[in-house]
């Protein structure tokens, strides 16, 4: 089935020639189609027939109201140039360099997908959930968890933890890997890294520390995917979700975790968190007999799976051709 990259633009004569642009492209693997608002779309955004949403960002949060729980990629259309986004499209860059930002996710390089956990409402029992729910992702193929909880359930052993393996990454230079197997626990279904030595240790992790941890060749064994369960939604914490492609987010179903996560939602959007508020998969954390119930981890299950599998695509880069600029 064709996959559609769905254009919403509050400048629709720039939306309509970059649709003919995109369609008039030999190598582009979507078909471009134009929409006046995010609520024309919306009917489209449930089925696995959208594959991203270019939007300008004065519609953006319009346009998360009906991406949200979907599998959709969000570009969004700036004037201003932004190199180290992704998701960034320069609106009066050339078509080649839109196609290649819109084609390059395709080019996985066999990256292993991130999966991330939060949990707005905390508790103590949010980290033991998390470990459960990637225990069970383990039984369907190898996870590597790694605790960011400031106070870890699961005791260090010895001297190696998270902490030994940020001090490592940080030290290399000239893109040298210096290998962390020596750091790996073998446990049920999945392998981990101990907790930090310090809680301070968490306090000045930044975004390339969590990406060079995660560099797929660093690791002899291979992974469907790493787990990061975050304990804080401080600096470092969303750094460290930043990197994720999709997060869990546990929803305990009593009147005040509901509305914990609805505030959680709304601060996301008002404080432009776009990337974590897109990749949001949220589940409903229900009790059975004083315990988690498996409808709970059955759910978690699906839904970080789905995200695992759709993490995965294929190594082609397409080669738009064109350098002329749709503005």
């Amino acid at each position: 089935m064709e996959k559609l990259v769905v254009i919403i633009d509050d400048m629709p004569e720039y939306g309509r020639r970059l649709a003919l642009y995109l369609n008039a492209c030999r190598t582009f693997p979507y078909r471009a189609v134009l929409f006046a608002t995010a609520e024309e779309a919306k009917g489209y955004m449930k089925t696995d027939g959208v594959y991203a949403v270019v939007a300008s960002e004065a519609l953006e949060k319009e346009v998360l109201e009906v991406t949200l729980g979907t599998k959709v990629k969000l570009f969004r259309l700036s004037e201003n140039k932004d190199r180290g986004d992704l998701f960034l499209l320069y609106r009066y860059g050339s078509v080649k360099e839109i196609v290649r930002r819109l084609t390059e996710q395709k080019e996985v390089e066999k990256r292993i997908p991130v999966l991330g956990f939060f949990s707005p409402a905390g508790g103590c029992e949010a980290e033991l959930l998390s470990r459960e729910i990637a225990k069970r992702l383990g039984r369907k193929g190898k996870v590597l968890y790694l605790s960011l909880f400031p106070f870890g359930s699961c005791k260090r052993t010895g001297e190696d933890g998270l902490s030994e393996a940020l001090y490592f990454v940080r030290q290399e230079k000239d893109g040298a890997r210096v290998s962390l197997q020596h750091l790996l626990r073998y446990e049920e279904n999945m392998d981990s890294i101990g907790p930090v030595r310090w809680y301070t240790d968490l306090d000045s992790v930044a975004k390339e520390d969590i990406k060079a941890l995660l560099q797929s060749d660093r690791w002899d064994t291979e992974y469907e995917a790493f787990f990061v369960a975050v304990g804080a939604f401080d600096r470092t914490g969303r750094n460290v979700l930043n990197c994720c492609d999709s997060v869990l987010v546990p929803v305990w179903e009593t009147e005040q975790g509901r509305n914990i996560q609805e505030d959680f939602r709304r601060q996301l959007k008002e404080s432009g968190e776009t990337k974590l508020y897109s990749g949001m998969l949220e589940f409903s954390v229900k009790e059975a007999l004083g315990q988690v119930s498996e409808e709970t981890f059955a759910e978690a299950v699906q839904k970080g799976g789905e995200a695992i599998a759709g993490s995965c695509g294929g190594n082609t880069k397409a080669d738009a051709g064109t350098v002329g600029s749709v503005g």
